[in-house]
């Protein structure tokens, strides 16, 4: 199956972007960590497939990914895929991973108002959404134009009500079970929820890095400053 990828290809060091971004706003990170790549999820940004595609498209990763970086929906798709193939993913760095930040009000219903949102903002509007100003705006001139595309947009609609769904707990059921490092990067102003914050904290080999002055997408405001956070505990993976 097709997949988009930035950087240094066959790294085992894999960035799995969140919603509704692509590898492209990676890219940054990437050339900061040095022997990595940012790819796009199956449907989203350049990559060819679907939803319906993740496992078959998971288990091709993991064969030469060992370290995978997940940012929200993409924190969940490491998560699937440490679960999926147990012994194959030595570390995991979850960057704003959404099923254990506060529960978002949106549901499924939402699905056809937020594709039609996504398939119009334009990348002032969508910066100003994501981050608060309009300063990343010239960095999503990629992801819009991949919103415009076939079904990108919809099928980042469809990812987008999952997050409020009992997914969340099968995810962190998963989590509960890795046997190797878990590392958990958030923006100050994103923070983990009380609960998540207390699930990370009982997990047996976890730690958690607070960005700053960042939020739900640090890797646009704080690239190098989640670089160094990846860096901190990937040096031995390299």
């Amino acid at each position: 199956m097709r997949t988009f990828e930035v950087g240094v290809s066959g790294a085992p060091t894999v960035v799995l972007p969140g919603l509704p971004v692509n590898a492209d706003t990676w890219a940054p990170v990437v050339a900061g960590l040095g022997g990595a790549r940012a790819v796009d999820l199956p449907g989203l940004g350049m990559s060819a497939g679907g939803r319906d595609d993740w496992p078959s498209w998971l288990a091709g990763l993991v064969a030469d990914a060992h370290h995978l970086v997940g940012h929200s929906i993409g924190a969940a798709a490491a998560v699937e895929a440490a679960a999926s193939h147990p012994g194959s993913v030595e570390q995991l760095t979850l960057v704003a991973p959404f099923f254990l930040q506060a529960y978002p009000s949106r549901s499924a219903r939402w699905t056809f108002l937020t594709r039609a949102y996504l398939k119009r903002v334009g990348r002032e509007k969508l910066a100003e959404r994501l981050t608060g100003t309009t300063e990343a705006a010239a960095a999503l001139g990629g992801v819009v134009a991949d919103l415009r595309r076939g079904t990108v947009a919809a099928t980042a609609a469809r990812l987008l009500a999952e997050t409020a769904s009992p997914w969340r707990d099968d995810l962190m059921a998963k989590l509960r079970r890795h046997p190797g490092h878990v590392h958990v990067i958030v923006g100050s102003e994103d923070p983990l929820s009380p609960a998540g914050r207390a699930f990370v904290e009982g997990l047996p080999d976890a730690a958690v890095t607070i960005v700053p002055g960042a939020g739900h997408h640090p890797q646009l405001t704080h690239p190098q400053a989640v670089a160094d956070a990846i860096s901190a505990r990937s040096e031995v993976l390299r």
